[in-house]
Order: C-alpha cells, then structure tokens, then sequence
C-alpha cells in the first residue's frame, strides 16, 4: 500500500459552505418551530407588558435682541457685564440644574408612581396616579436615598402600606387604614390620599411610590431630556423628553422652556439695570466734566480775544491784505512828497513847473497858482531884454513868497503822511503777530474744545441710552423665540406590537441555528468523517457508529449497527494488506480515550469471525485494557515473556472465551521501565513466532504521545491504524498526527473513526 507522509490543514483555512450549512438547519425545523412558537408567546407578553413611549419635542429660536442697541456693546465691554449669547451657551443655560430643580419641584418629580394593573403589566402615572402622598417638610431636601411606598387598597378602601429601603429591608408598616391614610415612619408623617378624578371605587389597588430627593430627581430629568441642535449653522434648539403620557410630557417640556425665557427675561432686566444705574451715574460726573470743559474755552476765548477762531484768522487776512495796500500807497504818496518839497528847494530848479503830489491836496491851489506864475515868468524872461524888469522882479517876489508857502504845506503833508504811514506799519506788525499765534492758539483751542466736544457728545449718548435701557427694562424679551410648543411627534420612540412580533420571530427563527453555530464556532473536536477529512490527507479507511448498548465486544451482536460498521471494515482489509505476508496491524490513537483498544479487540474478533485465526497482543503495557475487554484472566503477559526467556508461545497464549478463532496476549504485569522492555528482540522473535501459527495479528500499541515505542513497532507493521474519535480528538490531536506521520516516517498509516452517529449526516464547521 502506498506511504502516507503528507499532512494536511485545510480545515483551518476552509470557508463556510452556505448550502451545506442550510441544508443541516433544516434538519433542526422542528426544534426552529418549537423556538418560534416560544419566542411569539414571549413576544406577545413583551408587547402586552410594554407601554408605547413617544417623543414629545419643542423647538426654540435663539435670538440676540441686544445686538444693536446694547450699550455696553457700543463701548466694547460686553464681555465685561455679560458678552453675546451662543446657542452652546444657551444649551448650557438650559440644561442647568437650577432650572431643572424648579421643574421638579413644580411637577414633584421626585415622587414616582407605579400601578400594577395585573400579574404582568405595570404602568407608570404621572399627574393621572389615583394616589398621591404628601412627605414631610424638607423631606425631599434631606433624604439620602430612594424610599419606596408599597400600598395596597381592597374593594372596600381598606389600605395596607409598607415602608421599605431597597428592595427586601423593611422599615415600617401599617395596615387596615383608610384615605387619607396617615403613615408615621421614621422619617416622619406620610399622608396618601386619593385622587377622585383617577381612583376607582370598589376596585383594588396595588400601587409602589418611590419618593427620592431633589438634587436624584433632577439629574434624572436631565438625563430624560434632550438638548440639540438640528443643525450646527441653526440658532434652534429642540428640547425632546420621552414618555408614555404625552400630555404630561407635554406640560414638562413647556415648563422647561417658559422657565427658560423667564430667566432669560429676569436675566435682561438684572443687566439693564445695572446699565441704567451705570449710565444713571456717569451722567451725573459727565455733566460736571461738561460744564467744567465749557468754562475752560469761555476763559480761553476771552484770554485770547477771539470769538471764532476761523472766523478771526479770515478778517486778520482780510485786513492785513487792506492795510498792505494803504501801506503802499502811503509810502508812494510820502515819496512824492518828499520829491516835491526837493524839488522846490533845489536852487537849481527854482523856476521850474512842480507836479502836483498825491496826498497834498492842501497845496493842491497854490501849487497851480504858482506854476501859473512860472508860466508868466517864463514869458517875461523871453520877452524882457534885461533881468532888471520890474514885472520879473515882481513875479519873482510873488514866486518866492509863495514857495514858501507852499514848503509849509509841503512839510505838514509830509508830516502827516509820516503819521499815517507809522499807523499803518503799526496795524501790518499787530496782524502780522496775531497771525502767528494764531496755530498754537488753533493748536490749544483745539484740545480744549475736543474734551468739551468729547464730553457733550457723550452726555447726549449716555441720556439716549437711559431711555433705550429703561424701555428694555420696561419691555424685557427672552432670548428664547418658541417656534413649537411641545408636540409629540407620531411615531413610537420604543417598538411597536407589529415590530415587536416580527423581531421576536426572527429571534424564534435565529435561535436554534445561531445556537448549533456558536456551539460549532468554538468546539475544538470534529465529529463527522467529512470533518476529519478536510484535517488531514490520511485516509479514513473505517467508520465505526457508537455502540449505545454499553457492552465491550459489540460482534456478537446479530444485527448490531456496531457490528456492522466493523464488518464493513473487515472487507476493506484486503486493500491495506494486499500482500500475502502482511499480517500484522496496529492500532494506536493520539491520546488515551479515543477507543483504541474497544476498534482492536472488536477488529479482532471481527476477523475471526470470519474463520481466521487472529491473536490480540496488548502491547500498551503502561495502561493495558485488552485483558480486561475479553474477560481473560492469566498471571502470564507480555512483560513476562520479555523478562523470563523461559517462558514459551504456549505459556503465553490465552483463548478469548465465547469468540472461536482468537487468542490474547495480554500486557502482564506493568513494569516500571515500558520503553526498554518495547525495545527487547523478545518482541521481534514474538511477532515471528505469531505469523506462523495466526493469519493475523492484532497490535493494541501505546498512544501517540509515546510516540518512540510506536516508530520502533511500526517498522514491523504490515499496517497503522490510528483510532480517531468524534466529538473527543481534538483538531490540534489531527495536526499533531499528521505531523508525527511526516516525522517519523510511519508507512502504511490510516485513519479510523470511532463512535460516530447513527445517522450520516454531516455537521458543517468553519
């Protein structure tokens, strides 16, 4: 037969086969059927137990009322008295445990109320509960943990009420009360009374009240109610709370939000007026700074004599340019003046015609008188032989006298021009200096005139906005524009009946496969042939099914499935030894408990069976069976006939009672060197002398993890059979054979399955 020396581990990387894995569940329909029947009737107590929740939502517009008119804006110091609101700021606000605090106290949140309607149904009542209790001042402020209220009323109103902390201390009963029932405790006196809108007469009632304290109470409801935002550009925040009473949901979330805006409005009037107080003062200190700053331009003004500084500079311009002008002409008429007067005195011209001057208007006449002379005398002189004409001589007088004369008009004309030209060069200096003073008094007015500017503009600012702040403080808008009032939206938050039907059947339909798969998942042992396959490339030459009857030797059983499955592996013999000379087989497994020596001794008789004459040799002397499963009783085995040469084949040989054609050798005694006694030549001469009188031999061998004994008698095997057993050899038992295979260079090996189901079928593994 051809050497087996190639493992396999194709069963580690196999993939699930989807078709084969189906057609196994479908097996399982009767269990599937009985997991959805269960799971229905569970589903149908799930939905019959569970209230529909819904979700109740409102949703508010964040808005920024300040952003125009604020004051303190105005001035950059928002962040100083309060900065611009944010829609994070705002959750933030919101979700604060003083607003939530008030909610619970306005709503007594921190009492909650659970009927039980029924062995299996409670529900829980908010402002609709048939009782309520009344707690003791400063109760809910002091308590440190929840305290539950058990009470129960008969048909004819009688009450039984028990105090408990936790769920199984008691601290207090009463019983026989009736409403209003008054409840004394340690912690003080409890009242419950009912409620005749929602408490039915002549029905009973079974009732827990869990009453906790504030700072409890609250942080639930903040846990209960969400804040967010639809969209990170919005202003809009949605306030959601899910609850199975609506309209009381919906009086939370409203509560939630009117509390808000009131806070928001207290808020805006709070910060108001301290802007009204602020602006209120300043305006007193602004107004003395203004007066103050108007004083200084009055002094300034009247120091520095000037009225309007532009309008000043403008007529000091004006003149100056007019005086310059007058300045010129009076020069020009005091050089023409004073020209004359040289004229007149210069002997050279004594004769002569004089111009008029300009700005002698005194000697204008004599001026012409006298040139009217000059004129006469010019003709005399032409007309007169001799100088000594009388008429000459006598207009000459005339001419001398007269400029005389006019020399004096001459010199006080003179004299006033130089007066009116020493005005008029003492006006040109004055404008000339005021001119120059003019940019350091612009330069100083100006800085006075700028803090008076500063201070009247920011009076008339400050008076503008204490009448906006007190408008504001008048007519406070909260921050919190409520789009929707709270509304619950249509759709269960929580499952619906249908949808609850439906997952409990898909969970009745997943149960049994999901349960078979997981079990497979993590199971480390094959249990079919198919199984064992994909592990190794060994063959798998025999299929034993597991005996229920519990005997050892299952062959002689007529009709015996066991029985059968070892026959049907006797006439596949002829194929592992298809020589004539092969005889020997052994049968190992890789660990004890894997029913070596049940497949070796049942083989054997098997064979025997069928007229051949076949010896059983127990050769796991560590921890033999062989003698044990055939009922032999003999003080000789094999570590005798090892030790003691005299012992001979005869003396060694036991029938097998009630089985014709087989015979034993069992183990002996156990020694305590196996290994060394395995390795004797006795073993040699034994099998030498066994195939002359035995068409087989049976060899039940040690385990694998013993694994040198075993080499050494393989090389004397015709055949290696190793016995694997469903549901207990491991995968790692499978790697581990086929690795000593390969190692140690075993020839002729084969797989045997042991105990595996009556029934063919193949359980699919990953």
């Amino acid at each position: 037969m051809k050497e087996i020396n190639i493992t396999s581990n194709k069963g580690k990387d196999k993939k699930i086969d989807i078709i084969e894995l189906l057609r196994f569940y479908s097996t399982k329909w009767k269990a599937i059927l009985i997991s959805v029947i269960i799971f229905m009737i569970l589903g149908g107590i799930y939905a019959y137990t569970k209230s529909p929740v819904y979700e109740v939502q409102a949703n508010v517009l964040i808005t920024d009322n300040d952003t125009k008119s604020d004051f303190l804006r105005s001035f950059s110091m928002a962040d100083m008295f309060g900065g611009k609101s944010s829609v994070d700021d705002e959750i933030a606000i919101m979700y604060s445990h003083s607003l939530f605090s008030e909610i619970v106290k306005k709503f007594q949140l921190n009492k909650t109320y659970i009927v039980k309607e029924n062995f299996l149904k409670k529900k829980l009542k908010y402002d609709n509960t048939p009782v309520e209790i009344v707690i003791p001042p400063m109760f809910s402020d002091t308590v440190s943990e929840p305290v539950i209220f058990k009470l129960t009323a008969t048909k004819d109103g009688k009450v039984d009420i028990k105090l408990k902390k936790g769920r199984f201390s008691t601290i207090a009963e009463t019983s026989g009360k009736t409403f209003p029932a008054k409840f004394d405790t340690p912690y003080g006196d409890f009242v419950f009374q009912k409620k005749d809108a929602f408490y039915e007469e002549g029905k009973p009632l079974n009732i827990t009240i869990v009453v906790n304290n504030y700072n409890q109470a609250t942080e639930n409801l903040q846990d209960d109610i969400k804040c967010s935002i639809p969209n990170k550009k919005a202003r809009v925040i949605t306030i959601s709370l899910n609850s199975t009473n609506v309209p009381f949901a919906e009086k939370v979330v409203n509560a939630l939000v009117e509390g808000y805006n009131e806070r928001g409005i207290e808020e805006n009037r709070v910060k108001n007026q301290i802007t009204a107080d602020f602006i209120e003062t300043r305006l007193g200190s602004i107004a003395e700074e203004l007066n103050a700053a108007e004083r200084e331009v009055e002094a300034y003004k009247v120091d520095n004599n000037f009225v309007d500084l532009v309008a000043d500079a403008q007529y000091i311009f004006t003149k100056k340019g007019t005086i310059d002008e007058a300045l010129v002409t009076a020069e020009t008429e005091y050089e023409i003046l004073e020209m004359t007067r040289e004229l007149m005195n210069d002997p050279n011209h004594r004769y002569d015609l004089i111009p008029t001057p300009y700005g002698a208007e005194a000697a204008v006449d004599a001026i012409a008188e006298y040139n009217k002379l000059i004129l006469e005398r010019m003709k005399l002189v032409n007309n007169a032989k001799t100088n000594n004409n009388a008429a000459l001589r006598t207009i000459s007088s005339q001419l001398d006298a007269m400029r005389e004369n006019i020399n004096a008009t001459l010199d006080r004309s003179l004299a006033s021009a130089r007066v009116k030209l020493h005005d008029l060069r003492e006006q040109m200096n004055e404008s000339d200096s005021r001119l120059g003073k003019m940019p350091k008094q612009e330069r100083e007015y100006l800085n006075i005139k700028r803090q008076q500017l500063v201070k009247e503009n920011l009076y008339i600012f400050l008076l503008t906005q204490r009448e906006e702040t007190n408008l504001r403080i008048a007519n406070a808008i909260p921050k919190g524009m409520i789009i929707d009032k709270a509304y619950p939206l249509s759709a269960q938050v929580n499952l619906s009946k249908v949808q609850i039907y439906i997952l409990f059947f898909i969970l009745g339909l997943l149960a049994v496969p999901g349960w078979l798969y997981l079990r497979d998942l993590f199971r480390n042992k094959f249990s079919t042939k198919s199984e064992l396959s994909d592990l190794t490339t060994l063959p798998i030459v025999g299929e034993i099914v597991k005996d229920k009857s519990g005997e050892k030797i299952v062959i002689g059983e007529q009709f015996g499935i066991s029985s059968e499955s070892f026959r049907m592996f006797r006439a596949k013999l002829q194929f592992l030894l298809s020589n004539d000379n092969d005889q020997i087989i052994q049968i190992t497994s890789m660990t004890s408990g894997a029913g070596k020596t049940f497949v070796a001794t049942n083989l054997a008789a098997c064979i025997a069976e069928s007229g051949k004459k076949v010896v059983v040799v127990d050769m796991d002397i560590r921890n033999p069976h062989v003698a044990n499963y055939l009922d032999i009783h003999t003080d000789t085995g094999l570590s005798q006939y090892i030790i003691d040469k005299n012992i001979k084949l005869e003396d060694l040989v036991a029938k097998a009672p009630g089985i014709r054609n087989l015979d034993v050798v069992t183990a002996g005694t156990i020694p305590p060197n196996p290994g060394e006694l395995l390795a004797s030549p006795r073993i040699k001469e034994l099998l030498t002398e066994l195939r002359k009188h035995y068409d087989y031999i049976v060899i039940d061998t040690s385990p694998m993890n013993h694994m040198s004994e075993l080499a050494m008698l393989s090389n004397m095997a015709n055949a290696t059979l190793i016995v694997c057993r469903a549901n207990f050899t491991t995968f790692d038992d499978v790697a581990n054979i086929n690795e000593f295979v390969t190692e140690y260079g075993m020839r002729r090996v084969s797989l045997i399955l042991n105990a595996t189901k009556e029934k063919g079928y193949n359980y699919p593994r990953q």
